[in-house]
Order: structure tokens, then sequence, then C-alpha cells
């Protein structure tokens, strides 16, 4: 299992990196307001990176419980966890709109809507990753 939690583990500080990155470069050059699919990328792997965060949590932190291999019901630990925390970053979105004085921008909720799927599909992906990064291979055997 120690393989399995190293792989995760690293795939996740990538990808976090590569969303923290992704999302200073939207904030310094307006990336979110000159591509309109650039919010929907770092919503996905934002999904993503919780889907497979939480998965690591559950089944190979011991944060939970023994460490342990995934069940049947990784897929719903994955996909509650891109709505719940998709639907608190559109709280976050939303408060920071409504304090910041400017209103809540147009086609909020079909926007925000997107959002969460997105987040959900990302955290779905995270499923399938994590079953793939903790699957047994040849070369686990070997080493």
């Amino acid at each position: 299992m120690e393989l399995h939690q190293e792989r995760v583990l690293k795939f996740l500080f990538v990808l976090i990196w590569v969303l923290a990155v992704a999302h200073m470069m939207a904030e310094v050059y307006y990336l979110y307001w000159v591509f309109g699919w650039y919010d929907i990328m770092t919503h996905f792997l934002g999904g993503l990176w919780v889907g497979m965060a939480f998965l690591w949590i559950w089944y190979l932190s011991g944060y939970v419980g023994e460490i342990k291999a995934p069940d049947k019901k990784a897929l719903y630990i994955a996909l509650l966890a891109g709505l719940v925390i998709g639907i608190l970053w559109e709280g976050y979105e939303y408060i920071v709109w409504i304090w910041s004085g400017t209103g809540l921008p147009q086609n909020y909720i079909p926007d925000t809507t997107l959002d969460i799927v997105v987040d959900i599909l990302g955290a779905f992906l995270g499923y399938f990753v994590f079953l793939k990064l903790t699957h047994d291979t040849e070369t686990d055997t070997k080493t």
C-alpha cells in the first residue's frame, strides 16, 4: 500500500501545483474573462483533485480507519466530495461578488450550475485515476 500512497500523493502534489499556477496565470492575465473555457478547465482540475484527495483520505491516509483497498462506495465518496466542495466554492464566490459591491455577474445561475457539474465530472475522473494508481501492476510485484 505504501507504493500506492506514494503514487497518489505525487499525483495530487503535481496536480495542485498545476491548478495553482493555472489560477495565478488567470488572475494576472485575466484569462477567466478572455477565455470562456478557462474557468471550466480549472473547475474540472479542482474536482479531479478534490475527488482524489478525499479518496486518499478515506482509503490510504489512515485518518479515517485502517488503510484498505477502494471498495464500492469509493465512487460515491469522490462524487459527493466534488459536489460538496463545489457548492462551498460557489458559496465563497457568491459572498465575494456580494461583498465586493459589484453584484452578481450576468448568467450567474447557469455559470454556477455548470461549474458544479464540471466539479463533479472532475471528481468522477478522479475516481478512475485513483483506481488506476492504486491498482496492482506487474511493476508493483517486482519492487
